[in-house]
């Protein structure tokens, strides 16, 4: 889910090795359910949305019922994390599919919501190897131009939410973006990406019960040659590792910002939540929010530990505490009027 690739996945990558599950299963069962269910006050339209570099992106439209081009709505757009990801942000296990859970909770809040295959995934065309989050911004914004031309959207009531190294991504289409109401960062990062693949490794060789105290202490002792090694061998790596989310949160004044975090994540630092809102409200930013959530890990599911080789055990269904989507209802609600 979060940044280091299959190769070690762990941050932005837990999700990376559980979308290449989720894909194989779509390749080889029915197509994923995106309708919405028996008596919801919304429809669920497949869309297709062209981008500026040659391919298009699959995707679902949530709109309330009560949308229309005389009563446009507000709109919600999400964000993936690592790795090749559905619209649902399917974790291809326990059922974890947190945007349809977004979706279904704010359409019947009367907020429409457009959530997107990556490229490469689903239905969507190009190719998602080699791409890094430059590339992803342009699809985000892609998606907001389409919505821009829906007469049933309302263009100046827009939101992102990302969650992983979506929410790294999400500020980085806000200063293209000017005109956005409001940001959601789920799981997110503040300080310089190098500490953060840093601070995943580290992690996953504390947890490693195979290694012996001595061989454990020796391959921490080596994390730094391992993420050389991770560089030097993919262009995503590269961008991430170089990567300091806190200058641009710096300039990004304008938008509300909600920023929240599981106090168990093992894949975003969670004493990060505080310097970040502090770099957003350097920039002027005068409707920052950031909270650390009691028991919650990465998933924002409970988990009294968080380490991501564990959420295959948790129990299932795998869903965002419905405390998490009724806070950021809630608080989108009230930005989006």
């Amino acid at each position: 889910m979060f940044l280091i690739r299959p190769i070690s996945s762990l941050l932005f990558a837990t999700t990376a090795i559980a979308a290449t599950t989720a894909s194989a299963q779509q390749k080889s069962a029915e197509p994923p359910d995106y309708a919405a269910p028996p008596g919801a006050p919304y429809k669920a339209e497949s869309v297709t949305v062209t981008t500026t570099m040659g391919h298009t992106l699959g995707g679902t439209l949530t709109l309330p019922n009560s949308a229309s081009k005389a009563h446009p709505v507000a709109v919600v757009v999400t964000i993936s994390g690592t790795g090749p990801q559905d619209r649902d942000e399917n974790l291809g296990f326990g059922g974890y599919r947190p945007f349809r859970q977004f979706a279904d909770s704010l359409g019947r809040r009367g907020i429409a919501v457009l959530r997107m295959d990556d490229r490469g995934v689903g239905m969507s065309t190009g190719r998602f190897k080699g791409a890094t989050p430059v590339d992803f911004v342009k699809d985000i914004r892609a998606g907001l131009a389409y919505l821009r031309t829906r007469p049933e959207i309302d263009a100046n009531r827009i939101a992102l939410l990302g969650h992983s190294e979506g929410a790294i991504d999400a500020p980085m289409v806000a200063l293209e973006e000017p005109a956005l109401k409001a940001l959601v960062l789920l799981a997110g990062v503040a300080h310089s990406l190098h500490g953060t693949l840093v601070f995943q490794l580290s992690n996953m060789i504390r947890h490693d019960t195979t290694l012996s105290p001595a061989k454990r202490d020796t391959a921490i002792a080596h994390v730094q040659d391992k993420i050389d090694s991770l560089t030097k061998a993919d262009p995503y790596m590269r961008f991430m590792d170089g990567y300091d989310p806190t200058p641009t949160a710096r300039q990004v004044n304008k938008p509300a910002i909600l920023i929240l975090t599981g106090e168990t994540d093992r894949q975003a630092d969670p004493t990060q939540v505080d310097d970040w809102v502090a770099a957003f409200k350097q920039a002027g930013n005068h409707d920052v929010t950031g909270r650390v959530l009691p028991g919650l890990n990465h998933l924002f599911v409970p988990d009294a530990d968080g380490y991501p080789g564990g959420y295959a055990k948790l129990p299932q269904p795998l869903n965002v505490d419905s405390s998490v989507v009724g806070m950021v209802v809630d608080w989108l609600s009230q930005r989006l009027r």
